[in-house]
C-alpha cells in the first residue's frame, strides 16, 4: 500500500486539474477528509472522468458530502443564475422568480462519471443522504454506486429509496455490510418495485402510442388511395378526404400535447444488480424482497448473503420467483444463512427450467445430502455455470449425486465443494466426474480432509481426461501427486495451474500426432486399389473419433513422457500461466489496478499521465528501489523529469530528449520501424527469452563472449539452467531472480557454442569507447577477469524498459517480455555499431553518438 496523501497529493494536483483524466483509483491510499477537497477539484475539472475508486480510505461524511456536491455541479449550470449577466428583464429575471429548490434542480450532473466507489470509508447516514440527493437523484450517468462496508443505517437507505423512486441512472447498488435493517430494506424494495412498474407502464404506453400512430398512417394511406380513385372517375371525393383527416386529428390529439412518460423518463434505468448481504434484514426484509420480485422485470443479480434467512423465508422467496417467470435473474447468492434441505427444495422447484439463471451460491449453510441431490437434478434443466455448495454437511450420498450429474453436464464452469469431507469413496466419485466432464474449468476442494489415497484418485481422474478443460484446482498439490502416478518427476514442484496446463498440452499434442498419423496413412494409399482406399478412409475416420472416458494408465504415462521431452529442459517455465481472471461479480470496484490514474490524450488514446514539474529529489528520497539513470546520462544533453508510472507503488523515471536527439531518434525509427514490427511477429521461444535475459542481466564488462547473435539462433548444447554450478544450487522459476553471469561458459560449465556477432561490443580501449576487431584466437579464450567501468547489468541502463520487462515476467506475460528484449537487442545492435553504450558516457569521442537513453526512448515511444 502506497500512501497518496500530503506532499504527494499536492504534486498530483496539477494532473488532477488538467481536465483529461478518465479514471482515478486511490483505493487503499489512507486518504482522509482533508484530502477530499482535491478530489472534489478533480471531479469538477475533468468532464471525461468515468471511474472514481476511493475504497478502503477514511473520507467519512465530510468527504462524501464534498464528492456529492462536486458530482452535482460537475457539468455546470444549464441556465444562468441571477447576477451572472448584469441588467435586463430577460431570462435572469425569470430565474430570480424561481424558488431556490427549482434553481438547484437546474444543475446538470457530471456528464461522464458512471462508477463511484466509496466502500469502507466510514460513511454514515449524513454522507449517504448527500450522495443520494446530490449525486444520484435525477442523474442518468451514475450507474454503479459502491457503499459496502460503511456505517449507513435506515435513514441513509430511505434517502436512497426516495431518489430511486423519482428516477435515476443506477443499475448496480452495493450496500453489503451496512446495517440498514428491515425498515431500510423495505423502503428500498418499495421504491425499486414502484419505479420498475412505472418504467413498464411507460414502455407499454409508448408501444401503444406507436401502434396507434401506425394504424393512423395506414388509414390515411388507404383513404388517399380511395381519393385518387374517386378523382380519376371525376374529381369527386376531395371534401370526403378532408373530413377523414379532420376525424383522425393527426398531430392534435390528447397524446401529443406533451412528451409521454417514457420520454420523460429517458436516461433513467431500473436496478439490475442489488447487493444486500449482511444488512440484518431478517425475515421482514426478506419478505419485502420477495414482494418486489413479484412484479420486477429488470433484476439480474441479487445477493442476500449473511442475513440469517431460514427455510420459511426462502419458501416465500421461491414462491415469488415461481410466480414471476419473466424475472431475468442470472445470479443468486444465499451464502452464510440458515438454510436446510427444506428451503433448498422449494428453491430448486422454483428455478426449474429457468432460461436465465447461471449462478447459485449456497455455501456456509446447513444443507445435507438431500439438497445436493436436488441441485444435481436441477443441473439437468438449468444451464448453471457456477454452483457453490461449500461448507455444508454433504456426505458420500450427496457427492455421488452431484458427480454423476457433473459427468454428463456441459454448462457448469465452476464447482465448489470446499469444507465438505471427501473420503475415499467420495473421491472416487469426483475422479469419475473429472474423467468424463469436458467443460468444468474451476474446482475447489479446500478443507475436505482428503487422504493420500483420495488425492491420488482425484489426480488420476484429471490426468486421464483427454478433453480436460480444468484450469484452476485447489485443495492439494496436484504436481506431487501426479508424480506418484508415473508422470515426470519435474512436476513435483509445479503449481496446480502449471500441471493442468501441461495436461492439456499433453493431450493436444497426442491428438495432433494421431491426426498426422491418420493423414499420413491416407496419403500412402494414393494409387492403391479402390477397396483398400475406402477401408483406410473408414479406419482413419474411426481413429479420429476420440475415446470417451478416461484413458488407460499406459497411454497417460506415454503421452506425458512425450510431451515433457518436447518441452525440453525449460520444464514448467513454459507453462507459466497468467493469474485466472475472476468474474466481475466476484470482484469489487475497490480492487486497485496497476495505474493510479488514466488520462485521455487529444488523439483519443488512454495513457498514464506524466508528472511534469516533479521535484527531482523525490525519487532519490523514495523508499522504493527504482533503477536510477546513470549520472553520466543525466549530465548529457537530456533534461531529466519524472513520470507517474505507478505500478504496484513503484515509480519509473521518464526522461525526454532535446530537439536534436529527438530528431535523430525519429529518423532512426523511420528507417527501422518495419523491422521492429516484424520482431513482434516472431514466435515465442523460451530459449531466446532465457538467452536474452542472461545477456541483459549480466554486466557490460564482457565484450562478445556472452552476447547473442542478431538473429538469435537456438542456444548451443549445454545451455541449461539446471547445470549451472553454484555453491547453493537454486531452481529458477519464471525468471524471477535477476542473476548476473560473467559468461555463458560459467553456466554451461564449458565452452559456449553460440555464434559471436561481429557487430556487438568489443574491448574498450583506455582512451575511447570505440571497439576494436577481435582476433579468432582471442574469441576462443574465456573472458578476462576484469571489472567493468560501471559494474552494473546492461538492463540497468534502460530503467523504464527494465520495469516493463520485470512487470511482464512477474505477471507471467513472457511473450511480451521476449518482444521487448528482442527489440532492445535489435536497437542495440543496429544503433551502437561503433560504440559501447555500457560505459561512462563522458568518455565518448563524438558528442552526437547515440546513448542508451536514446535506445530506451525509441522503444518507449513505440510502446
Amino acid at each position: 500500500v502506497v500512501r497518496v496523501g500530503g506532499r504527494l497529493m499536492e504534486r498530483l494536483s496539477d494532473i488532477l486539474r488538467r481536465g483529461t483524466l478518465v479514471m482515478i483509483n486511490f483505493s487503499q491510499r489512507n486518504l482522509g477528509s482533508n484530502d477530499a477537497p482535491l478530489i472534489r477539484s478533480a471531479i469538477l475539472t475533468n468532464p471525461q472522468l468515468a471511474v472514481l475508486k476511493l475504497g478502503y480510505n477514511n473520507l467519512g461524511n465530510v468527504g462524501a458530502n464534498l464528492i456529492a456536491e462536486a458530482i452535482h455541479v460537475g457539468g455546470g449550470l444549464i441556465m444562468r443564475r441571477s447576477g451572472s449577466v448584469g441588467g435586463g428583464n430577460g431570462g435572469d429575471s425569470q430565474s430570480q422568480q424561481l424558488p431556490l429548490q427549482q434553481q438547484q434542480q437546474q444543475y446538470r450532473h457530471h456528464p461522464s462519471l458512471s462508477v463511484l466507489d466509496l466502500g469502507f470509508n466510514n460513511v454514515g447516514d449524513e454522507g449517504c443522504t448527500s450522495l443520494a440527493n446530490l449525486a444520484v437523484a435525477r442523474n442518468p450517468s451514475l450507474a454503479t454506486l459502491y457503499l459496502s462496508g460503511n456505517a449507513v443505517r435506515e435513514a441513509g437507505a430511505l434517502a436512497l429509496a426516495d431518489v430511486i423512486a423519482a428516477g435515476c441512472g443506477l443499475t448496480s447498488l452495493h450496500l453489503t455490510a451496512n446495517r440498514i435493517c428491515a425498515k431500510g430494506v423495505k423502503g428500498l424494495m418499495r421504491s425499486i418495485a414502484e419505479f420498475d412498474v412505472t418504467m413498464q407502464m411507460a414502455q407499454q404506453d409508448r408501444e401503444n402510442r406507436m401502434a396507434l400512430e401506425e394504424e393512423k398512417k395506414k388509414r390515411v394511406m388507404k383513404s388517399n388511395n380511395g381519393n385518387h380513385t374517386a378523382r380519376g372517375r371525376g374529381g369527386e371525393g376531395g371534401e370526403e378526404q378532408d373530413a377523414i383527416l379532420d376525424s383522425l386529428e393527426l398531430g392534435d390529439g390528447d397524446g401529443d400535447d406533451g412528451p409521454d412518460d417514457f420520454a420523460r423518463l429517458s436516461g433513467f434505468k431500473c436496478i439490475k444488480e442489488l447487493h444486500l448481504g449482511g444488512t440484518n434484514m431478517e425475515s421482514t426484509g426478506c419478505l419485502s424482497v420477495s414482494n418486489m420480485l413479484l412484479t420486477n422485470l429488470s433484476l439480474r443479480v441479487l445477493c442476500l448473503s449473511d442475513n440469517g434467512l431460514n427455510d420459511q423465508d426462502l419458501s416465500l422467496f421461491s414462491q415469488s420467483i415461481s410466480r414471476n417467470r419473466q424475472l431475468p435473474l442470472e445470479t443468486l447468492r444465499l451464502s452464510f444463512n440458515k438454510l436446510t434441505c427444506v428451503g433448498v427444495e422449494t428453491l430448486m422447484n422454483a428455478i426449474w427450467g429457468s432460461k436465465t439463471l447461471r449462478e447459485i451460491k449456497l455455501d456456509n449453510n446447513q444443507i445435507r445430502d438431500r439438497g445436493a441431490q436436488l441441485a444435481a437434478v436441477v443441473l439437468t434443466s438449468v444451464e448453471l455455470e457456477v454452483l457453490d455448495m461449500g461448507f455444508n454437511r454433504l456426505t458420500i450420498v450427496g457427492i455421488k449425486a452431484l458427480m454423476k450429474s457433473l459427468a454428463e453436464n456441459c454448462s457448469l464452469l465452476t464447482l465448489t465443494l470446499s469444507g465438505n469431507v471427501l473420503d475415499t469413496n467420495a473421491s472416487k466419485a469426483v475422479s469419475y466426474a473429472l474423467a468424463y466432464n469436458k467443460t468444468i474449468q474451476k474446482l475447489y476442494v479446500d478443507h475436505c480432509s482428503l487422504s493420500y489415497a483420495a488425492q491420488r484418485h482425484i489426480a488420476a481422474g484429471i490426468v486421464s481426461n483427454s478433453k480436460l478443460a480444468l484450469r484452476v484446482m485447489s485443495g492439494f498439490p496436484l504436481g506431487a501427486i501426479s508424480v506418484t502416478l508415473g508422470l515426470p518427476g519435474a512436476m513435483e514442484n509445479w503449481t496446480n495451474e502449471q500441471v493442468l496446463k501441461f495436461i492439456r498440452v499433453m493431450w493436444d499434442r497426442t491428438r495432433h500426432e494421431r491426426e498426422d498419423a491418420s493423414s499420413g496413412e491416407i496419403t500412402s494409399t494414393i494409387g492403391a486399389p479402390e477397396a483398400s482406399v475406402n477401408t483406410t478412409s473408414v479406419n482413419s475416420t474411426e481413429k479420429e473419433e476420440p475415446k470417451s472416458g478416461p484413458s488407460d494408465p499406459a497411454t497417460v504415462v506415454a503421452a506425458a513422457k512425450g510431451a515433457f521431452e518436447a518441452l525440453g529442459d525449460a520444464g514448467g517455465a513454459l507453462l507459466l500461466t497468467e493469474e485466472p481472471q475472476r468474474a466481475i461479480s466476484d470482484t469489487s470496484p475497490m480492487v486497485s489496478s496497476d495505474a493510479v490514474m488514466l488520462e485521455k490524450t487529444p488523439s483519443g488514446t488512454v495513457r498514464v499521465p506524466s508528472l511534469n514539474e516533479y521535484p527531482h529529489e523525490h525519487f532519490h528520497t523514495s523508499n522504493h528501489e527504482t533503477a536510477p539513470l546513470d549520472t553520466s546520462v543525466s549530465h548529457a544533453s537530456h533534461a531529466s523529469v519524472d513520470s507517474l508510472c505507478t505500478a504496484n507503488g513503484k515509480s519509473c523515471p521518464e526522461t525526454p530528449v532535446d530537439p536534436e536527439a529527438k530528431k535523430r531518434n525519429m529518423e532512426w525509427l523511420r528507417l527501422h520501424y518495419r523491422s521492429l514490427n516484424e520482431i513482434i511477429q516472431l514466435p515465442y521461444v523460451y530459449a531466446d527469452l532465457l538467452q536474452l535475459y542472461r545477456y541483459f542481466y549480466s554486466s557490460g564488462e564482457v565484450d562478445d563472449e556472452d552476447s547473442v547473435h542478431d538473429g538469435m539462433p537456438p542456444p548451443g548444447p549445454g545451455f541449461n539452467l539446471g547445470t549451472a554450478p553454484s555453491p547453493t544450487p537454486q531452481k529458477m522459476s519464471g525468471l524471477q531472480r535477476k542473476i548476473s553471469y560473467r559468461g555463458l561458459d560459467i553456466i554451461a560449465g564449458g565452452k559456449s557454442s553460440m555464434t559471436i556477432p561481429s557487430s556487438n561490443f568489443s574491448h574498450a580501449s583506455e582512451s575511447s569507447s570505440k571497439r576494436r576487431p577481435m582476433s579468432e584466437d582471442e574469441s576462443m579464450q574465456p573472458p578476462a577477469n576484469k571489472r567493468a567501468r560501471s559494474g552494473k547489468p546492461r538492463i540497468d541502463y534502460f530503467p523504464r524498459l527494465k520495469a516493463l520487462v520485470e512487470s511482464c515476467l512477474s505477471s507471467s506475460k513472457q511473450t511480451k517480455a521476449l518482444i521487448l528484449l528482442r527489440q532492445l537487442k535489435f536497437v542495440e545492435t543496429t544503433m551502437f555499431q561503433g560504440s559501447n553504450p555500457y560505459c561512462d558516457q563522458s568518455l565518448q569521442v563524438e558528442p552526437n553518438e547515440p546513448t542508451a537513453l536514446d535506445a530506451e526512448i525509441i522503444l518507449i515511444d513505440m510502446i
